[in-house]
């Protein structure tokens, strides 16, 4: 049950952005309630766990060391053609293991004065009452109506939280992508690196991984695809098929899978008192997937917003349109250009894929000079034209 039945802010949803969320605006000294609608925070867990630097996670608040299983630095590519791509940077990012990491995040805002209720879900979200909306909240002890003066939806891919509020954020089967992660004993790949391999027989329409999780001893072997099925072979079958393919003495643990969004920032995520966060924004990559690091980041931009808005007791739409010009500014218009990428990529015959792996390899082999393009003129104004015929369709 919840202590009060009046909140500042009400957060919907657990995960990174929303205790980041949470956390921050009761240190702004707000008054937040933090649902979330499973009984254990970070489980299942439903991500190849793959983030930005571990510089980057910890600015958020301190991080038990058992939340990191790897520290990543650099990423191999095996590409169509027989071409290969290998980048090697030190600290490109980190492995987390999700079922000790969101936990840590939820602990973090409790001890900043969150007041925390998991097995708790929102079950309806009213319009707005003079400065209010109402949550109906159902736990095992019965439903409770309780008060915000801010909703924050944070609650996933499955978002309910924008469509009770009229937002049209429903997914688009063009949009989202079919992602299968397969939990296999070992570290099947260089424990240095994330391994993908890209434009293989079928898995033009997507990836696979491969993501040490070095201190569990176990590997995420996962891949993300734009279509349900393939061949009548259902992702997971076609992960599978792979994982024996390339690695026959694989012993696998668990298998889990969702959809996820891959279509950008939703054009509108904000209206009168409520604002979307994270995955129920369509805030992930476009081409890899990834939405922890844009989550957290986009909590931090809607705290600042959502408590300036409080003080000068404006949360109209207009006021919070700030929260998503701010968030088109630090990763929106990013992943545009790599949506616009990821189409290219994927619309190209598989011999021109096999030029542009051989352009990026030089690039990258280069330490990414343009100038080390010179050597392969005519391949690069090839692929190039083609991006820009792509992008002008989009």
């Amino acid at each position: 049950m919840m202590k009060n039945k009046e909140y500042d802010v009400i957060v919907i949803g657990a995960g990174p952005g929303g205790s980041v969320i949470a956390r921050r605006l009761s240190q702004y000294g707000h008054s937040v309630l933090l649902i979330e609608k499973r009984e254990q925070i970070g489980f299942p867990v439903r991500c190849g766990e793959a983030s930005t630097t571990l510089e980057d996670i910890e600015s958020y608040g301190p991080i038990d060391e058992d939340c990191i299983e790897t520290i990543i630095d650099g990423l191999f590519v095996y590409g169509p053609g027989g071409t290969t791509v290998e980048s090697i940077k030190k600290d490109t990012g980190i492995m987390l293991n999700r079922e000790k990491f969101d936990p840590c995040l939820a602990k973090l805002a409790e001890q900043d004065g969150v007041e925390l209720v998991t097995n708790a879900r929102a079950e309806s979200v009213s319009a707005v009452i003079g400065k209010f909306r109402e949550v109906s909240i159902v736990t095992p002890q019965g439903t409770e109506k309780i008060k915000g003066r801010m909703i924050v939806g944070a609650d996933g891919m499955e978002s309910l939280v924008g469509r009770m509020a009229g937002l049209k954020c429903l997914h688009n089967v063009n949009s989202t992508c079919t992602g299968v992660d397969i939990e296999v004993e070992g570290i099947l790949t260089d424990p240095r690196y994330l391994t993908f391999w890209q434009g293989h027989d079928f898995i033009n329409d997507g990836y696979i991984w491969s993501f040490p999780k070095v201190k569990s001893n176990v590997t995420n072997f996962g891949a993300g695809f734009l279509i349900p099925k393939s061949k009548d072979l259902s992702i997971q079958d076609i992960t599978l098929q792979w994982l024996y393919k390339l690695f026959p003495e694989a012993k696998v643990n668990k298998i889990t899978g969702g959809l996820i969004s891959v279509s950008g920032n939703l054009k509108e995520y904000v209206t009168d008192r409520l604002i979307l966060v994270g995955d129920a924004a369509h805030h992930t990559n476009p081409l890899t997937g990834g939405g922890i690091a844009a989550a957290m980041r986009a909590a931090k931009e809607g705290a600042e917003v959502i408590h300036n808005g409080l003080i000068k007791d404006d949360l109209s739409k207009n006021f919070l349109k700030n929260y998503e010009e701010r968030c088109s500014i630090v990763f929106g218009k990013k992943h545009q250009l790599l949506l616009k990428f990821r189409k290219f990529l994927l619309g190209q015959k598989r011999e021109d894929q096999i030029e542009f792996y051989k352009v990026i390899k030089t690039f990258v082999k280069s330490n990414f000079s343009y100038l080390a393009l010179i050597k392969c003129p005519i391949i690069t104004l090839k692929c190039l034209y083609r991006y820009l015929r792509s992008s002008s369709k989009i």
